[in-house]
């Protein structure tokens, strides 16, 4: 689910694929970067190249290292050599969820878009960002899709890749969630950034995933329409996987 919120383009983008064969899925959700160049044509880029199935942490890091080879394509080297400033590159964050029956759920990111998993109980579902996200909230990005390339006096690089398998305590989870910068940022600006992390925090993901669920897309619905309810302050899109 996607919503343009006030701005006056939707640069995010998101894709999901199920495979035939043994069931196995991929989701993924980018995000263009405001204020640079062409960020919707880099958050496309990101996805539109994604495997069908990723099975395993190699060919998650590989996944990444392709979605950077496309977005940085769209400048080209020559640009890279004009030392144009910043905001001129196309850039994009991803993150992507994949599960295999051999490899159970693996989770890719980079930049602000993030991964959250939760587990359902009789109580609804509890939930945790699965790592921090490269950035403080309203602070700049660290690392993205798309950078020039690495200058060891600035400290960048170009491709930084978490995987995530199972919940902290040892099950794998329920769902898992996938929100652009704009889909998480309403709730860390109203219950503090211990939301990401602290389901005891009002509103945290597990509350905001709703209770009694039947769907992945109950669950997008129910995100978007909490995140609409504290105020939308830019693109915000979430793809969900729901399963039992």
């Amino acid at each position: 689910m996607s919503e343009i919120g006030p701005r006056r383009v939707n640069e995010d983008r998101a894709s999901a694929t199920v495979s035939d064969g043994d069931g196995s899925w991929v989701i993924a959700v980018a995000d263009g970067l405001g204020g640079h160049t062409r960020g919707d044509e880099a958050a496309q880029a990101a996805i539109e190249g994604l495997p069908r199935r990723i099975a395993g942490a190699d060919e998650m890091a590989v996944a990444f290292g392709e979605a950077n080879e496309r977005v940085l394509a769209l400048t080209g080297p020559e640009s890279w050599q004009r030392n144009l400033p910043l905001f001129m590159f196309p850039m994009s964050t991803l993150t992507v969820a994949a599960w295999t029956p051999e490899d159970g759920l693996l989770i890719g990111w980079m930049g602000d878009t993030l991964p959250f998993i939760a587990t359902e109980g009789p109580d609804g579902f509890r939930g945790f960002c699965c790592g921090r996200p490269h950035r403080i909230p309203g602070g700049s990005i660290e690392i993205c899709l798309g950078m020039p390339p690495a200058d060891a006096s600035a400290g960048t690089g170009l491709v930084e890749v978490e995987i995530v398998g199972e919940s902290g305590d040892g099950t794998q989870p329920d769902a898992v969630v996938l929100a652009s910068d704009g889909g998480w940022e309403p709730f860390v600006y109203a219950h503090g950034v211990e939301w990401l992390s602290d389901d005891s925090v009002t509103g945290g993901i597990g509350a905001a995933c709703g209770s009694g669920a039947e769907t992945a897309e109950d669950i997008a619905a129910h995100i978007l329409n909490e995140a609409r309810s504290l105020g939308l302050n830019d693109n915000t899109t979430y793809a969900v996987a729901l399963w039992r």
